[in-house]
C-alpha cells in the first residue's frame, strides 16, 4: 500500500480532484479558480480546494473513507447554485467556451423564458447524475459525449443535437412535450402508439410483477412486495437499466411473451416468477430470459418458512440478485464476443473480461487482465474497468500468478484507488481495495471499506465473503462466518462458490470447529483446484483431525499448483492474522516441514 492511510476522495459535481500529499503522485490544485471556505480538519481528514466548474463556486467538502456517496450528493447540491451563462446573441447556444469562466462575447440576449428553460435543463441533468450516484466522467461515458460538452451542458449551454443524444441514452425528458416524445426520468419507456421505444445501448431489464398462485388476492402483498424489492436492488446494479415499477406493473394479471415486453419495453432481459404459500411455508421461483429471444437464461426456486414475512422477503430479494447478476454479465459477455474485435468499445471490453475473470483460472485472469487495459486505454475514466483491473491484479498475487506477490498486492491498491478515485460508489474497487488494506494488517481500515462495498451493493456475494474474510482476520470468527454463510446461501452455484466455502471454512477453522470445516474446505478444492490457499487450510484441518494420509495426500496436490508448502513461510505470512496460530499447528500436526 502507498501511504499510510486511505486517499480522501474530494468531489464537485460528481469529479475527483486531482490527488497526491503523500500516495506517490503530484497534487496540485483543480483546474478552474475556487475559494475554500473556512473548515476545521479533523484528525486523518483533509481539506483540500473544490475545482470549480465557474465563477462564484465556493466550498470545501471533506470526505472520508465511505462517504463517497454523500460526497457526490453535496457536490451536486454545490452545482445547483451555479451562475447558467445567458446564451449568444442570436439564439441557440452553439460551440460556446467550457467551464471555468464564460467567453466574454456571450452577450446577455435571449428572452427570460428561455433562461429559465436552460436553468431547468441544466438542474434535471445535475439532478439525475446525483441521483444516480455516478460522476460527470461516467455521464459522459455513458451518453458518449465528451468531457468538455458535459462541462457545458452542467451550466445551461448545449443544443438540441445534444439533449437529443442525452435523452435517448437517460431516459430523461428534457426538452418540452411537443419537441420530444421521450419518457419521463422517473418513468419506464412507455410505447408509443404505432412505434416502438428505442432501447438502452447497454443491457436493461424489466422485472414483472411475481405471480400470486395461492389463489387468495388478499396475498398480492406478498408477490407485489417481491416484484418492487427486486426491481429496487437490480436498480442498484449501476450498469444496468432498469424499467420503473409503474410501467412493468401494467403487466400484472396478464399473460404476455416476453419478445412482446421487449418489444413495447425496449429491454434485453425479462426477470418473471411466482409466489406459493401454504402451510406455514413460502415458495418463489423466479426465471430469467432473453427478452429477444425467449431463451431461458436461469432459473431457481425458493423455499423458506414463513415465521417472518418481511425477513423472508429481503433474503430471497437478495439472493434473486446475487444469482441473476453473473448471468447477465455472462450474457452481455457473449453478446460482445460476437463483434469484431476492433468494434469492441469499453464496455464491450469489460463485458467480456468480467466473464472471465469470473472463471476464476490463471489463463482467464491474464486475458481479463489484457482487456481491462485496453478498455482503460480507450476510456481512461471507467472505473468499472479500473475497479475489475484491480480485483484481477489482486487475485493473480494471492495465487502466485504475480512474478512478485508483495508488488502484485500495491499494484492491485493503486488500481483500486484510481476506481475509487473516479467513482466512489464502485463496489468491486471498495472490496479490493479492503482486501488490500486487510492484507496490510489495517483491519479497521478494511472493515470500513468493505462495509461500505455491502452499503453500495447488499447482493454482492462475493464483496460479502471478501467482509467476511477480513472479519476473521481480526479476529471476528462468529461474525465472518454469518457473512460467509449468506454468501453461500445468496449465491451457491456461482463460479467464485470455491471462494466462498473456502473463505467459509477458514472462518470455522479459526473457530476451532475443524469438524464442520472439513466438507466446505473439501468443496472448495473440488470447485477451484488452482489456487494452492485452499490446499493450505484443508492440509490444517486434516492435521487437527488426525487425518494424515489424506493431509498427505493433499501435500503432493498442493504442491503441483503452487510453491513447496512450508510452515516458516506461511507463519510469516500469517502473522498479524487472528487465525495464524491454530493455522500453524495444523499445518505441523499434518506434517508439513518448517
Amino acid at each position: 500500500m502507498r501511504g499510510a492511510a486511505i486517499p480522501s476522495f474530494v468531489l464537485s459535481c460528481g469529479q475527483a480532484a486531482p490527488r497526491g500529499d503523500g500516495y506517490g503522485r503530484g497534487g496540485g490544485e483543480g483546474r478552474s479558480r475556487c475559494v475554500t471556505q473556512g473548515a476545521s480538519r479533523a484528525p486523518g481528514r483533509r481539506a483540500r480546494r473544490l475545482p470549480g466548474p465557474g465563477p462564484g463556486c465556493v466550498g470545501t467538502r471533506l470526505v472520508s473513507p465511505g462517504e463517497g456517496v454523500q460526497g457526490i450528493a453535496a457536490a451536486h447540491r454545490c452545482a445547483g447554485a451555479l451562475p447558467v451563462p445567458p446564451p449568444r446573441r442570436g439564439g441557440a447556444v452553439r460551440g460556446a467556451a467550457p467551464a471555468p469562466g464564460f467567453r466574454q462575447d456571450c452577450a446577455p440576449a435571449g428572452t427570460a423564458g428561455q433562461m429559465d428553460d436552460r436553468k431547468r435543463i441544466a438542474r434535471l441533468i445535475r439532478d439525475h447524475i446525483a441521483r444516480e450516484r455516478i460522476s460527470r466522467e461516467q455521464f459522459a461515458f455513458r451518453t458518449r459525449l465528451g468531457r468538455s460538452t458535459v462541462d457545458k451542458l452542467l451550466v445551461g449551454l448545449f443544443s438540441d443535437k445534444t439533449l437529443a443524444i442525452v435523452e435517448s441514452h437517460t431516459g430523461l425528458r428534457l426538452r418540452a412535450p411537443d419537441d420530444a416524445q421521450d419518457r419521463p426520468a422517473d418513468a419506464a419507456p412507455a410505447a408509443v402508439p404505432g412505434t416502438a421505444p428505442r432501447p438502452p445501448e447497454g443491457p436493461s431489464i424489466a422485472v414483472l410483477p411475481f405471480t400470486n398462485m395461492t389463489g387468495d388476492p388478499r396475498q398480492d402483498f406478498v408477490a407485489d412486495g417481491i416484484t418492487e424489492d427486486i426491481t429496487t436492488d437490480l436498480s442498484r446494479l449501476r450498469w444496468l437499466f432498469v424499467i420503473a415499477r409503474n410501467s412493468t406493473f401494467t403487466y400484472k394479471g396478464r399473460a404476455v411473451d416476453v419478445r412482446q415486453v421487449a418489444r413495447e419495453l425496449g429491454v434485453r432481459y425479462v426477470l418473471e416468477g411466482s409466489v406459493r404459500t401454504a402451510a406455514g411455508r413460502i415458495r418463489v421461483t423466479g426465471q430469467l430470459a432473453d427478452a429477444g429471444t425467449g431463451k431461458h437464461i436461469w432459473a431457481e426456486r425458493y423455499d423458506r418458512e414463513l415465521h417472518d414475512i418481511f425477513a423472508v422477503q429481503d433474503e430471497i430479494t437478495r439472493n434473486v440478485v446475487a444469482a441473476i447478476e453473473p448471468h447477465l454479465y455472462a450474457e452481455e459477455g457473449v453478446r460482445a464476443a460476437a463483434r469484431p474485435p476492433g468494434n469492441l468499445d469499453a464496455w464491450g471490453l469489460t463485458v467480456r473480461a468480467i466473464g472471465l475473470i469470473n472463471r476464476v483460472g490463471r489463463r482467464q485472469n491474464e486475458e481479463a487482465q489484457a482487456l481491462l487495459r485496453r478498455a482503460i486505454g480507450i476510456e481512461p475514466g471507467y472505473a468499472r474497468a479500473h475497479a475489475l483491473l484491480s480485483w484481477a491484479v489482486w487475485w493473480a498475487a494471492l495465487c502466485y500468478w504475480w512474478p512478485d506477490t508483495q508488488e502484485g498486492y500495491r499494484a492491485a491498491a493503486r488500481h483500486a484507488e484510481d476506481a475509487v478515485a473516479l467513482d466512489p460508489a464502485e463496489p468491486w474497487a471498495r472490496m479490493t481495495l479492503g482486501l488490500c488494506l486487510s492484507t496490510a494488517r489495517q483491519h479497521e481500515r478494511a472493515l470500513a471499506e468493505l462495509r461500505a462495498t455491502l452499503d453500495l451493493n447488499p447482493c454482492f456475494a462475493l464483496g460479502r465473503t471478501a467482509f467476511g474474510w477480513a472479519l476473521l482476520r481480526a479476529g471476528h470468527f462468529d461474525a465472518a462466518l454469518a457473512e460467509t454463510g449468506k454468501a453461500i446461501r445468496m449465491s451457491p452455484t456461482d463460479s467464485f462458490a470455491g471462494i466462498y466455502t473456502a473463505i467459509h471454512g477458514l472462518a470455522l477453522l479459526g473457530a476451532r470447529r475443524f469438524g464442520e470445516a472439513l466438507p466446505f474446505l473439501r468443496a472448495s478444492v473440488a470447485s477451484f483446484a488452482e489456487y494452492s490457499g485452499h490446499y493450505n487450510t484443508l492440509i490444517s484441518c486434516c492435521g487437527h483431525l488426525g487425518l494424515p494420509e489424506e493431509a498427505r495426500a493433499f501435500i503432493e496436490a498442493r504442491n503441483r499448483v503452487g510453491p513447496p508448502l512450508r510452515v516458516g513461510v506461511l507463519r510469516r505470512n500469517l502473522a498479524g492474522f487472528a487465525h495464524c496460530d491454530v493455522f500453524i499447528a495444523g499445518l505441523a500436526k499434518a506434517g508439513v516441514p518448517e
